[in-house]
């Protein structure tokens, strides 16, 4: 059931998850800030105007990459990912894409190598360590996988998505309650996101589970397998 529950908080990092490191070159506005709101295409426009005048801004090509990743074309996503870090290679929100992109193409050892490049450039990067636990998790390797979560945890107690990627933890350790209530944390720490509504749906799903292994039935098996 894993790939099923952590389907879309893979996307929340795209839409900028990271302030980047230092100023913006030409505005005090963070670039991610600038791009809120726009679709993909008219990102991929803007941004490549603005290349051609900063192009030694990793920035702007990083952007680049996200919003071909968000638009399906993931092999130019990889390209100006790519770029960026040929600019910046101290970049760890750009590992952690990469990262999501080959876990998406189910290329786990190759995302864990992205997410784990990330860590080493930047241990207090929590998503990088979020993804990493899930990618762990989904190979079973669960002390691994605890070892991320709680260091994503120690950088922030209160962000909901390895709150989220715990409560899968314990699902799959069959600890269905402990489960039950990190889902419900979720949704008092990110009320009204996607992130919530899916932690709804498992709390839906565990519940049910619950009753019928009271009545003798087994806890379902994670999905997606």
């Amino acid at each position: 059931m894993i790939r099923a529950l952590i389907l879309f908080m893979l996307l929340l990092p795209f839409p900028p998850a990271a302030a980047l490191a230092g100023e913006e070159p030409e505005s005090s506005v963070p670039l991610s800030r600038q791009l809120e709101g726009l679709d993909p295409g008219p990102r991929i426009a803007y941004l490549r105007h603005l290349a051609a005048s900063r192009p030694d801004d990793p920035e702007v090509f990083f952007q680049l990459g996200v919003a071909f990743h968000e638009s399906g074309e993931e092999d130019s996503a990889l390209h100006y990912y790519e770029r960026s870090l040929d600019l910046d290679p101290s970049l760890s929100k750009v590992y952690v894409n990469m990262g999501v992109l080959w876990d998406g193409r189910r290329r786990p050892e190759k995302a864990l190598g992205m997410f784990e490049k990330a860590v080493e450039i930047n241990p207090g990067d929590l998503l990088a360590h979020t993804h990493a636990a899930l990618v762990l998790l989904e190979r079973k390797r669960y002390e691994e996988a605890w070892t991320h979560l709680e260091r994503a945890l120690a950088i922030d107690p209160r962000d909901p998505q390895p709150r989220f990627v715990l409560a899968i933890c314990f699902w799959e350790c069959g600890m269905l309650r402990e489960a039950i209530a990190e889902w419900e944390t979720v949704i008092e720490l990110a009320p009204g996101t996607a992130l919530a509504a899916q932690a709804e749906t498992n709390i839906g799903l565990l519940q049910r589970a619950l009753t019928e292994s009271l009545s003798g039935g087994q806890p379902p098996p994670a999905e997606g397998r």
